[in-house]
């Protein structure tokens, strides 16, 4: 039988390259040094506290304590329902979300730069997943693919390098499974993945069930654009090349690109097209699995969508395998919440408490 290995990472794994944790967000936000000179971001962090203190009535030293999931569910509830929140109508709270969406991803970005943590394991993780991805070129086999939760796109950069520095003949690319543009309109290196398969080359399938901060998409014609390598201004406005063309279209709302991430609530929004195909090649992938590793991923309560995928889809049969952070005060919580989940599927042996660097040096031993 064809062996196939689904990674699925959360927010851990990029915790020690000095990302952000759910909890640590709010703290990053209120750091000073934030949103220094930057008054599109000043806009949306006053924005954010002043929602918390006026419509949550939250006392400023409980800021850092509240749960994101307490703030974007009754976001997210008003906005289906057309209601409204102290000031803000059920308009104001669509404008006042994508704003934080924007404070969000920049408190990401934020994070990996003060930090200037090593990323060595996140380079090493990758240059390993390339090298199993490639041998499709040779044999035609589908041996790996990775899930993730997490926006940031630290990972994504390290496989395009990896791809680059393996100097494949053919077209090979990062594949977000679902149906991109480029945002240069001459970036040939943004292609489908089944079209670089097509071509002779390989496919590293990565899919961002929460979307990603690299991901920007189109409200009229539901094109995501993607760009990798140099940053893109999170709060800058950009519109569709497509619509401004095909339509003769100005600089207007109707086609401006807009951030596209699941923040932490309770009422995900698994509508939009993109998302979608992203969540059901995540299930194709799972299906056909003979392996699952969780890496830097506790399984919460709050992941239900998460959870029930992973409870429909990954097969009887399939090997599961933890990587959970062993200086982590919850470990034993968290390992519990895994045996509780998969039953007799997982022993005690499957849960590994080793750090991201430490699980990804075992495997170059391999």
């Amino acid at each position: 039988m064809m062996e196939k290995t689904v990674y699925f990472l959360g927010s851990g794994f990029s915790k020690e390259a000095g990302g952000l944790v759910q909890n640590e967000i709010i703290k990053t936000i209120l750091d000073e040094d934030f949103t220094r000179g930057n008054e599109r971001l000043i806009k949306a962090k006053d924005n954010f506290i002043g929602f918390l203190k006026e419509e949550l009535h939250i006392y400023e030293d409980h800021y850092c304590n509240v749960q994101l999931e307490d703030i974007f569910t009754p976001i997210d509830r008003c906005i289906w329902d057309g209601l409204s929140i102290g000031r803000y109508s059920s308009r104001g709270l669509v404008e006042l979300r994508e704003e934080f969406n924007a404070l969000m991803g920049a408190a990401v970005n934020y994070s990996f730069k003060k930090n200037r943590a090593c990323c060595d394991y996140i380079d090493e993780f990758a240059e390993y997943v390339n090298q199993i991805a490639r041998q499709r070129m040779v044999d035609g086999v589908d041996r790996v693919a990775v899930i993730t939760t997490n926006w940031d796109v630290m990972f994504d950069h390290a496989l395009k390098r990896a791809i680059e520095n393996g100097h494949p003949e053919k077209l090979s690319v990062v594949d977000y499974c679902c149906y991109v543009s480029s945002w240069e309109a001459n970036d040939d290196t943004i292609k489908p993945g089944l079209l670089a398969v097509g071509y002779g080359g390989y496919n590293i399938k990565l899919l961002k069930l929460h979307g990603s901060m690299n991901w920007f998409q189109c409200p009229m014609c539901q094109r995501m654009y993607v760009r990798f390598g140099e940053e893109i201004e999170i709060m800058k406005a950009a519109y569709c090349r497509h619509c401004r063309k095909n339509y003769g279209m100005p600089e207007i709302n109707s086609i401006k690109l807009q951030s596209n991430l699941l923040l932490p609530t309770y009422l995900k929004n698994l509508s939009n097209i993109q998302i979608k195909l992203v969540w059901q090649n995540a299930a194709i992938e799972l299906s056909e699995a003979t392996r699952i590793v969780f890496i830097g991923y506790s399984l919460p309560a709050a992941d239900f969508e998460i959870r029930q995928l992973l409870a429909r889809m990954i097969r009887p049969d399939a090997e599961i395998q933890v990587v959970l952070y062993p200086y982590n005060p919850r470990v034993e919580a968290e390992a519990e919440r895994y045996r509780n989940f998969f039953g007799s599927r997982i022993s005690e042996g499957d849960i590994m408490r080793l750090t991201v660097p430490e699980y990804v040096g075992k495997l170059k031993e391999i």
